[in-house]
């Protein structure tokens, strides 16, 4: 079983309880991250904060950042796995339980590492392709890998549902990958208007749960995802009312269409580093 330790966590950065939120979006945004874990007083792992959290729990909800703790607006208690525990499984666990980061502790449970899901699905990827080119056989045997996971249960079949029809493209047989059309079909996405401010896309991202396409006579001019929202704008202190969201966009940014399969925009965004991508 390939262990959770083969993924490369990645090195956390460690905030504490008693810090301001301001301080914790700067420290984030100086480092180009999206997530740190919380500690508390004695050094245990308390909490992690995400720039998810930070729109739709501070930004959207007019918290003052500079006045108020980290440690009030985090997620507390946050689930781990350890560095000997299955990949597969991490990933299954994040998969259901709809996590983007996941802490990784040692045996003694002190933190050692952070998974992102967009890692994880990455390293599936390039396994996949790596099969790809040296056995022909490659995709009966990673399915049975996947529905064999010792004591996974319901992990194994999130697995399933999620990389099975990657597989199927992958190694070229019949039926091939979902497109996006098929998982997009009945979502609406989050768009807003040039002359919006900040606080006001903040608000409609958080209640869509996604970045927000902004968009002017029809035409996509730009992307803000909650990361350019907590980097661009909150880090830097700007007055978020008198913001206007063009003024932290990504312009123009790359897009694909309903009819893209599901690997290929995974890929594409894996090769581009992309968080987002407009269809």
């Amino acid at each position: 079983v390939r262990p959770v330790s083969k993924l490369r966590p990645s090195k956390p950065l460690i905030s504490n309880v008693s810090d301001s939120i301001l301080s914790v979006a700067k420290m984030l945004a100086s480092k180009r991250s999206a997530a740190s874990l919380i500690t508390s007083p004695t050094g245990g792992l308390a909490g992690i904060i995400t720039d998810h959290d930070i729109v739709r729990r501070v930004v959207s909800k007019h918290v003052d950042p500079s006045t108020n703790l980290i440690g009030q607006v985090m997620t507390p208690n946050p689930s781990t796995v350890q560095k000997s525990d299955s990949a597969m499984d991490a990933l299954g666990m994040m998969i259901e339980n709809h996590y983007r980061y996941l802490p990784v502790v040692d045996d003694n449970g002190s933190i050692v590492g952070l998974l992102d899901i967009g890692k994880c699905l990455n390293d599936a990827i390039s396994k996949l392709e790596k099969k790809v080119d040296s056995n022909s056989n490659a995709a009966t045997d990673a399915m049975q890998q996947l529905a064999t996971l010792q004591g996974a249960g319901a992990n194994a079949a999130a697995l399933q549902a999620l990389l099975g029809p990657l597989m199927a493209q992958a190694f070229g047989n019949a039926g091939g990958s979902p497109t996006l059309r098929s998982i997009l079909n009945g979502k609406r996405p989050s768009i807003v208007k040039p002359g919006m401010n900040v606080r006001e896309c903040s608000e409609i991202m958080t209640d869509a749960h996604k970045a927000a396409l902004i968009v002017e006579d029809g035409e996509l001019i730009g992307i803000v995802s909650f990361k350019d929202v907590m980097s661009r704008a909150l880090a830097k202190e700007l007055p978020l009312e008198l913001t206007a969201v063009t003024s932290i966009m990504t312009p123009n940014p790359e897009s694909v269409t309903p009819d893209t399969t599901v690997l290929e925009a995974m890929q594409i965004m894996h090769e581009n580093k992309f968080l987002t991508l407009p269809v």
